[in-house]
């Protein structure tokens, strides 16, 4: 015994529903043997996935979550996710082994400045050889009734698997998938890991030096090609992506999707013009409901790929965005609201971008598009800039000009998120005017403060937000039905014009959201 080592646990603190810094990363990643995990054991056992130690009976038990497998586990630091996740062994093939990509955001999420996520593993990583149908069949563990719509629903808790664990996660606020990349990529046949022998140079005599320390070993990751998608892979994933959208926008309106774009491969059309081929695969034509695309308010998009401290690990040294990105949007909460652009925060670990993107490819729009939009209008790009690499865009893919920044999505996930608290508390209360004068000054109290804070634009209160919920916002079968309907109208200091938004509490106690004038960019 060479001497003593100390792992310190804390106790896993219930999360705030008020947070918008949480993140839920789901994916793939292997589970430590040895992992001390005492406190995550007895945070699933009071959330009903795993019998206690003590043998009390969990009533949602899983076999599954012995092997913290298919379950959220909350993690609030890097340290502690490298306790329970063997991070770094993730086999390329016999010879080669390096990290898998859900750890690398999980990563790149704290040390760009987060502080609170669940980590939701649903297989273990495959190898850098597996075929395509051994990767597209773990697609439906990350996202459970692919192709078709997200098959867990919010009463049936067994139904819950991959992304449909946000169901009973109500302070996440961002959804990440970042193996999805390598899931559409395409099919590898061999990696080469011969290192090349230098030829032998014949003796002879040199001036004496002084004795210079030994190379450092050859890292074979970065010659591996990162992974790579053609035509088919981007079908793929667009039919994801408008799933999970499909998903968040009738179970969780409160929540984004922060999806890292594949890239391209080097053959393809789409590296040549990438914003026509997105057009083109009519990701930006229509609504959800409509239409299979990926045009939505609840969908952020991030490209390109980076390299940082922790990409070393990885093929090519790169590693997809999501995981940063999430970071930068969780610091930004903690630090300056969600309601303010990440577009002004610098960030703390990327060094360098892949691939460089030129003005035209960032700046020139679609010339078959309705709009003027252009690639860094629909897409977060991160970008060089004179005090490095940054996040240069803050931006939804949807339709809409008034829904296109991202923080105006937040704020409105802010309001979503009061007037979803109100209506767990209020669930019982008899549907009358002291209700609705209740939830009113509720939700008044939130939009002042936004409007306090700057969120908001007008010289007054009055000028920059409107409340209202009593007999003219809801019909006589609503009464009858038990449903509560609230108006909501605020200009958000970002935007040009105001936004109406109308909430539904159900009798149960469940809140939807319909906005005026924007419904298609949200639905």
């Amino acid at each position: 015994m060479r001497g003593l080592s100390f792992q310190s646990q804390k106790p896993v603190i219930p999360g705030s529903p008020n947070r918008m810094d949480v993140a839920c990363f789901v994916g793939l990643v292997d589970l430590r043997d040895d992992a001390p995990r005492e406190d995550i054991n007895q945070w699933l056992y009071e959330q009903s996935w795993l019998n206690s130690a003590q043998g009390f009976a969990a009533t949602y038990h899983r076999d599954s979550a012995e092997d913290l497998l298919d379950v959220p586990v909350p993690i609030e630091s890097w340290e502690r996710f490298t306790q329970l996740f063997e991070w770094n062994q993730r086999e390329f093939n016999a010879d080669l082994s390096g990290a898998a990509y859900l750890a690398t955001a999980v990563r790149a999420f704290f040390a760009q400045g987060g502080r609170r996520c669940y980590v939701v593993r649903v297989a273990s990583p495959l190898s850098l050889l597996a075929d395509e149908t051994e990767r597209h069949q773990l697609i439906a563990n990350l996202v459970p009734g692919f192709p078709s719509q997200v098959s867990s629903i919010t009463p049936d808790r067994s139904s819950w698997a991959g992304v449909g664990h946000l169901l009973g996660l109500p302070d996440v606020t961002m959804l990440c998938l970042p193996d999805l990349p390598d899931l559409v990529r395409i099919t590898v046949t061999d990696i080469d890991t011969d290192i090349p022998t230098q030829g032998t140079l014949p003796e002879q005599f040199v001036v004496c030096s002084d004795p210079v320390a030994a190379p450092p070993p050859d890292n074979l990751l970065e010659a591996l090609p990162a992974p790579t998608s053609d035509a088919a892979g981007f079908s793929l994933w667009g039919n994801v992506i408008h799933q999970l959208a499909l998903f968040l926008s009738d179970h969780r309106r409160d929540v984004q999707l922060i999806a890292a774009i594949p890239l391209p491969d080097n053959s393809s059309e789409q590296l040549i013009d990438f914003f026509g081929f997105m057009h083109e695969q009519s990701w930006f034509n229509g609504n959800l409901n409509s239409n299979p695309g990926i045009a939505s308010a609840f969908v952020q998009l991030c490209y390109p790929w980076l390299r940082s401290a922790g990409s070393d690990l990885l093929p090519q040294h790169l590693e997809p965005p999501d995981g940063s990105l999430a970071g930068l949007l969780a610091r930004n909460a903690i630090t300056r609201g969600a309601f303010r652009s990440v577009t002004a925060l610098n960030q703390r670990d990327v060094r360098d971008i892949y691939p460089a993107l030129s003005q035209q490819q960032q700046f020139t729009p679609y010339a078959e598009a309705a709009d003027s939009a252009t690639l860094i209008d629909r897409v977060s790009l991160f970008g060089h800039s004179l005090n490095g690499v940054r996040v240069l865009s803050d931006v939804t893919t949807s339709d809409s000009s008034a829904h296109r920044p991202a923080n105006i999505n937040r704020i409105i996930s802010m309001v979503v998120r009061s007037a979803r608290l109100a209506g767990e508390e209020y669930v019982f209360e008899s549907n009358g005017e002291r209700l609705w004068s209740e939830i009113t000054q509720r939700l008044n109290d939130v939009l002042r403060i936004l409007f306090d804070l700057g969120a908001l634009r007008g010289e007054e209160p009055e000028d920059a937000f409107f409340v209202r919920c009593d007999k003219t916002t809801m019909s006589q079968q609503d009464l009858d039905s038990g449903r509560v309907i609230v108006e909501v109208e605020f200009n958000p200091a970002a935007s040009i014009e105001s936004i109406a938004v109308i909430l539904s509490m159900q009798q149960s106690g469940q809140v939807s959201l319909k906005s005026i004038g924007i419904e298609q960019a949200v639905a």
